[in-house]
């Protein structure tokens, strides 16, 4: 009992102080060092501020480890502008060094942020790791890239001359091709002959609006998203349902076979057919019981006879997409309270019929508050039934970052998205590990400053921001999922930091660069009244700022509970 409450206990808060300490300690050997350099004596090293919990002793530097885990700091000799300094000792006080050095220092803290981000992600890609691998997800018939040639499930071999080993590098090239044309080679299905064609790269909007650029390179239905296995069953009768399949559970192997697509699941079907079968075993997947023992069963679906070649074999045995039915109800929502129920299947809103779930949506955002409600008639059981639901207006988060206010009833679609195969991808060359450290350091720097950006611009909600609870959240999740998760949102982190502390507050570095800028320009630096008076208000700024990422903190948490 103690073991495991130990173990829930660090998983929770661990993380969170192993990437908060070796980011503080980071930051505070940039100080250190160059101070060091130029010949500073540095009193004090801690990390942590408050009591001291440990320390010892070397030289002229305490090394101490303190209290409060939310921060550190260098004490430098003679960094106080009010205490006398002995003359046999000006030239090791801070205060006493040349604007160029004192710069170079508070610099440091900052610079090694980012040095250290550029490290983390050229060690990452060194040991390497899984991720999307260069393969397309359902490309619809109607849209401009299967007019230019590409398929569902196509692998991207090569892209304009070059070989593309992620899904990454073929988003590249195509981001940089606006307005021209790019060649591509492919390979159907995974398999056979590779094909080769040119396809028009168009502008258009930057998906991103974290990014520099508005409008980027496109193709028009080119991308990895993909239909799930989710399925829904409206016919009690049918093969499935009555073999014992239950409706919104996820099909993972078709006798012992993986499936991640449901394009795949007729043409596997009809395969185990056609090869003699007159059952298949299948083994589902329940998403509401996560990880539980019971969360995965098999169920033995007898295949009726009558079928050929051109037979849709999901449908044939009770299957079809589980995109129209309710996976969950909000408690105390418009449908909860109406009675709507999950596995329930939307079939009209009015006296429309809705085929896809962004018609579900439509009806409900574009509902007028001074109508009595809208009628839902939705198939349980196999029996229609109607419900009057009152659509409620609600504050949301869209996909970028915008608050945006609109009519919901509290569901969630049985649409749920596939995640596309993944390819181990690895670099040796230690040159090429430094560069990808770099451009993925640059890449991530330029999300962090425009996120700023937008969010001066109004194009950003600032419930956006988040504090110490968010990042000890993001901290313990990235941590279980793995050690290249972890070790990327550390590298983030240590970009936010190298630009939080560039920020001109008096309080932080970037203040203190500020001060000393003046200095050098007009020659003497700027009286103590002056200084004192700045760093009073870069504190209420800061403390202003905390107070707000915690205020948000703390508001996103009960949410995310709700």
């Amino acid at each position: 009992m103690l073991i495991s409450q130990l173990q829930s206990l660090f998983s929770n808060f661990g993380p969170f102080f192993i990437l908060l300490g070796i980011l503080i300690f980071v930051h505070e050997l940039g100080h250190f060092s160059v101070a060091k350099f130029f010949g500073v004596r540095v009193e004090t090293f801690s990390l942590g501020f408050g009591k001291r919990i440990i320390s010892y002793k070397r030289g002229d530097t305490v090394y101490a480890l303190s209290l409060i885990p939310l921060g550190g700091y260098v004490k430098m000799y003679g960094d106080d502008p009010t205490a006398d300094i002995p003359a046999d000792q000006v030239r090791y006080a801070f205060l006493r060094k040349p604007i160029a050095q004192r710069f170079a220092i508070v610099l440091a803290g900052p610079m090694m942020n980012l040095f250290f981000a550029i490290f983390i992600f050229s060690l990452i890609v060194g040991l390497g790791e899984d991720v999307a691998g260069p393969y397309t997800g359902d490309i619809a018939v109607e849209s401009k890239a299967y007019e230019a040639g590409f398929r569902s499930g196509d692998k991207i071999l090569n892209v304009g001359g070059e070989e593309t080993p992620t899904w990454a590098f073929v988003q590249k090239k195509i981001e940089a091709a606006g307005g021209r044309a790019l060649s591509f080679t492919v390979q159907h299905g995974g398999a056979g002959q590779p094909a080769q064609f040119d396809a028009p790269v168009t502008f258009g909007e930057n998906d991103n609006p974290f990014l520099l650029n508005r409008q980027t390179g496109q193709i028009a239905g080119l991308n990895q998203d993909a239909r799930s296995t989710l399925v829904g069953m409206r016919d009690p009768k049918s093969p499935a349902l009555m073999a014992g399949v239950q409706p919104l559970t996820l099909v993972t192997t078709i006798n012992g076979k993986k499936i991640n697509y449901w394009r795949d699941l007729s043409p596997m079907l009809r395969a185990e057919a056609a090869g003699g079968a007159k059952a298949v075993e299948l083994q589902m997947r329940d998403l509401e019981k996560g990880d539980k023992p019971d969360a995965t069963v098999t169920v033995s679906v007898p295949i009726p006879e009558g079928w050929n070649e051109q037979t849709d074999m999901a449908r044939w045995l009770g299957f079809e997409p589980a995109e129209l039915y309710i996976y969950q109800v909000k408690k105390g929502s418009p449908a909860d309270t109406a009675g709507l129920m999950a596995k329930d299947r939307v079939l009209r809103i009015g006296r429309d019929e809705v085929k896809a779930w962004n018609d579900v949506l439509a009806h409900v955002k574009t509902y007028k508050a001074e109508t009595d409600g809208l009628d839902f008639t939705i198939v349980r059981g196999g029996e229609e039934k109607v419900f009057k639901i009152k659509p409620e207006m609600t504050a949301l988060m869209s996909s970028k970052g915008q608050e945006e206010h609109r009519f919901t009833i509290g569901i969630i679609s049985g649409f749920f998205p596939a995640s596309p195969d993944t390819v181990f991808y690895r670099l040796s060359n230690p040159l090429a590990m430094v560069q990808h450290g770099f451009q993925e350091t640059m890449y991530w720097t330029e999300f962090v400053v425009m996120s700023l950006v937008r969010l001066i611009q109004g194009e950003v909600s600032p419930k956006n921001i988040g504090g110490v609870i968010t990042i000890g959240r993001v901290a313990a999740h990235s941590f279980a999922a793995g050690l290249s998760t972890f070790m990327r949102m550390m590298g983030l982190i240590s970009i936010n930091l190298f630009l939080l502390n560039l920020l001109p507050i008096p309080i932080l570095d970037g203040g203190h660069l500020v001060f000393y800028t003046i200095e050098g320009l007009r020659g003497t630096p700027l009286s103590m009244r002056k200084m004192e008076i700045a760093q009073q208000v870069g504190l209420m700024l800061l403390m202003l700022l905390m107070a707000f990422a915690f205020f948000n903190d703390i508001s996103n948490f009960f949410v995310a509970r709700m």
